[in-house]
């Protein structure tokens, strides 16, 4: 019992134990010095010496702490799901050649995701782009190298620059650090569909709101330029102008906002719709601090209005796609554990599963774990639907995986 305890917890007890001792020196340092019994030369080198001693040994853990949740990740992987590659691992083990293989966890699995963003198929670029925000905590300047590939992804039998898309969007969560990385992104490059700069305007309003007014709205005339510059249709430019109008508005005044919508909704406009439907997580006041106090300001019945209309099997696809995207996923998902909320949240997410459209289904069935958190019976119903409508063999051997879990009480 005890050395199981000290396998999980040993590094947390020797950081608290270290951290205590310099504690306790530095608190007798502090009591000798007030009390004239330290000169001052000396209690400041024990300070240098503390700092000295403690931020590498932080930045070491810190760094270890990373390659083992790699690593723990991996080795769950393969118990739980792969016997085969298992096997594999327990010979080399049993050869005793484990130690010659020695390898840093963390460039072994970004050189791995780098030479599938060169190399893979579509739908796992697919996958590595939307895992991009968990990338970005596990090594940062990794990360950036496959924002750079994804970035000039191509497709050019069905899905042209959808990960291209899908990079951009992952910009928030790094621009903050990566101010002058996040601005060259966002240029744009040969072949940017719209879709792109849809993504790339909702970065710069994002830029605006959280890091500088004055800086958001230059990066915005210098995108008006560049699309000027790359010969866009009117109605492309249009969709952009009028998209950066309801997103000031959306912050502001939300009510207007809220008119803005149901006056354009029915617009001719495809790639205006789009943009609304990608945004409509902005009608509750005060989003992103109420994702998880859905009640706090806003009104969220106004989301939920408007998604079946956006849902409709009559609209475009890619107007319906951006209801499956994983922030409008969070934010229905939330507001699924609130009782008054849940019969129309439940009727969106079964329209989402049921739609023709397979990106729609996939990117929804994406966050199964989570609705499964959030409303078991509900999870399992959809389990049993995609295993029924058997529409794509991956889909339906990872539902049977999670249903056969689900029965043995694996899954919390």
């Amino acid at each position: 019992m005890f050395r199981k305890l000290w396998r999980k917890h040993s590094q947390s007890f020797i950081v608290m134990l270290g951290a205590s001792i310099w504690a306790i020196i530095i608190l007798i340092a502090i009591y000798l010095y007030f009390k004239k019994e330290m000169e001052t030369s000396t209690f400041l080198q024990l300070l240098v010496a503390f700092f000295l001693a403690v931020m590498p040994l932080y930045f070491i853990l810190l760094e270890k702490n990373t390659q083992l949740l790699l690593i723990g990740l991996t080795s769950k992987y393969l118990i739980e799901k792969n016997g085969s590659n298992l096997d594999d691992l327990l010979g080399i083990l049993i050869a005793r050649r484990w130690k010659v293989l020695k390898r840093d966890p963390i460039e072994e699995f970004f050189g791995l995701l780098k030479r599938l963003c060169r190399e893979g198929n579509y739908e796992v670029k697919r996958r590595i782009a939307e895992s991009l925000p968990a990338l970005f905590k596990i090594d940062l300047s990794e990360s950036k190298e496959i924002v750079e590939l994804l970035r000039c992804d191509w497709d050019e039998e069905r899905w042209k620059g959808d990960n291209r898309r899908r990079v951009i969007e992952s910009l928030p969560l790094i621009m903050r650090k990566e101010k002058k990385f996040t601005k060259s992104t966002l240029q744009i490059i040969e072949r940017d569909e719209i879709y792109t700069l849809i993504a790339i305007v909702e970065v710069i309003d994002n830029w605006k709101e959280k890091i500088s007014k004055k800086g958001g709205d230059k990066l915005f005339k210098n995108l008006l330029r560049e699309i000027n510059e790359h010969g866009y249709s009117k109605m492309e430019i249009k969709s952009i102008n009028d998209l950066w109008e309801f997103l000031n508005l959306s912050h502001r005044h939300p009510d207007q906002a809220y008119e803005k919508i149901e006056s354009l909704k029915l617009t001719s406009n495809t790639y205006l719709q789009i943009g609304l439907v990608r945004n409509l997580k902005y009608l509750c006041k005060g989003y992103p601090k109420c994702k998880s106090k859905p009640l706090c300001k806003g009104n969220p019945k106004r989301i939920l209005h408007q998604i079946p209309f956006f849902l409709q099997e009559d609209n475009d696809k890619n107007v319906r796609r951006p209801i499956a995207r994983e922030e409008m996923l969070e934010c229905l998902l939330v507001l699924l554990r609130f009782h008054s909320y849940k019969p129309e949240v439940e009727k969106i997410i079964w329209l989402l599963m049921k739609d023709k459209d397979d990106i729609i289904r996939l990117s929804t069935f994406d966050r199964i774990e989570n609705i499964l958190e959030a409303d078991r019976d509900l999870g399992s119903e959809i389990l049993k639907h995609v295993i029924k409508a058997n529409h794509n063999p991956k889909l339906v051997d990872r539902a049977k995986f999670l249903k056969e879990r689900l029965a043995q009480n694996v899954i919390e």
